[in-house]
């Protein structure tokens, strides 16, 4: 499985929004300097995580879009099913009438069961965990 350009800036406006201080909207022109992700990408994303009830999305001039739920409670897995939907290494996994086999086959087994380490995984990584990634990276600018 590839982790998707989309993927990618989902994690990255989150992310982007946790860090920041207080309770600030951030406009989808700003979000997409500041991330940088191309305007055009970031409207679909945005709707993609305020459906999934990641983000609050407030119309108007005082508007924009912030975090819902606290860092903690967002997972890798969660941002990335958002905009991907169901994770997928073989499409046997999670269509059964794609293989006949798909019930007695020991390739099916392992891919499913490295399937499941991964969502396990991707499920433990939380935006909380990023964060302090983020908080303790070495300074480099000197």
């Amino acid at each position: 499985m590839k982790i998707t350009r989309a993927s990618d800036y989902a994690i990255r406006v989150i992310l982007f929004l946790a860090l920041q201080p207080g309770d600030k909207y951030f406009m989808r022109g700003e979000l997409s300097e500041k991330c940088s992700i191309p305007d055009s990408f970031l409207g679909k994303l945005l709707q993609f995580l305020v459906k999934a009830d990641m983000l609050y999305s407030e119309r108007g001039k005082k508007g924009g879009f912030k975090l819902k739920k606290e860092p903690k409670d967002i997972s890798l897995y969660d941002i990335i099913v958002s905009v991907e939907g169901d994770i997928q290494i073989n499409e046997c996994l999670t269509d059964n009438s794609f293989c006949s086999e798909s019930f007695h086959c020991s390739i099916h087994n392992a891919l499913n069961t490295i399937r499941n380490n991964m969502i396990n995984d991707l499920k433990r990584y939380t935006v909380a965990d990023l964060m302090n990634e983020q908080n303790h990276k070495p300074d480099i600018s000197n």
